[in-house]
């Protein structure tokens, strides 16, 4: 064997260790971050969505998720959300879910628009979906107004109207009672994040509750949405 020979055996023994180490980096990189696929669903209507507390201290919600991708293939998909960090991430029940996902790890996921969910999938996902039953929300707050109704006075009016799947509860005071309209939103804050949850056990299709201060010449002096996120801010 001649110089030249051994000099390129040598050399090509060098070579193959760090080819090999590049190739496995390669699948090991494409198989846990490389998008493989996308899975959708919805958050079932009696999903339980408050979060714990886990061992650094930290505010979690897990997502544990049958989903399915465009062909209607289904999976069993699991991820947990940082409540602090990530309150826009929080899928409250009836939100529609795209996951992304690589060969072994879910590498990402959104809220999406029921349009937005190929046929196939949504197929699969409207056979095994439960909606929300109870009361119409425009007959909760029909009933929500005729309670409300004992609150108002000469300089207060109190309503509920609906707004799709959410309550608006409006508190509207004569624009010479500006001080005391301003004087009661601190209080009234914590109360409509509590009322959220009750008005969301007697009726389960609302998806939130929004509580509106003014006055009667048309002045917003507060106004505030309460939902699946505001309430976690309260309750823990």
């Amino acid at each position: 064997m001649n110089k030249k020979t051994k000099r390129r055996i040598i050399l090509a023994s060098a070579i193959l260790p760090v080819v090999l180490l590049a190739i496995l980096f390669k699948q090991y990189y494409d198989n846990r971050y490389v998008l493989d696929d996308r899975y959708y669903t919805v958050v079932p209507a009696d999903y339980d969505v408050t979060p714990y507390l886990d061992e650094q201290g930290d505010r979690v919600t897990t997502y544990e998720l049958t989903c399915y991708n465009a062909d209607g293939a289904a999976k069993e998909l699991v991820f947990h959300v940082l409540v602090d960090a990530h309150k826009s991430d929080l899928y409250p029940p009836g939100t529609w879910i795209c996951v992304s996902v690589s060969k072994q790890l879910v590498i990402g996921r959104r809220a999406v628009a029921d349009t937005d969910v190929p046929e196939k999938a949504m197929e699969k996902i409207t056979a095994a979906y439960t909606p929300p039953s109870g009361p119409d929300p425009a007959a909760y707050a029909a009933e929500r107004t005729r309670q409300l109704e004992a609150s108002s006075t000469p300089s207060l009016r109190v309503s509920c109207t609906t707004d799709d799947d959410a309550l608006i509860y409006t508190y509207e005071y004569s624009a010479g009672a500006k001080e005391l309209a301003e004087s009661v939103k601190d209080l009234l804050d914590p109360v409509y994040s509590a009322q959220f949850r009750a008005d969301q056990q007697a009726c389960p299709k609302l998806a939130a509750v929004y509580l509106e201060i003014k006055l009667d010449d048309g002045t917003v002096i507060f106004s505030k949405k309460y939902d699946q996120r505001i309430v976690f801010d309260y309750e823990m």
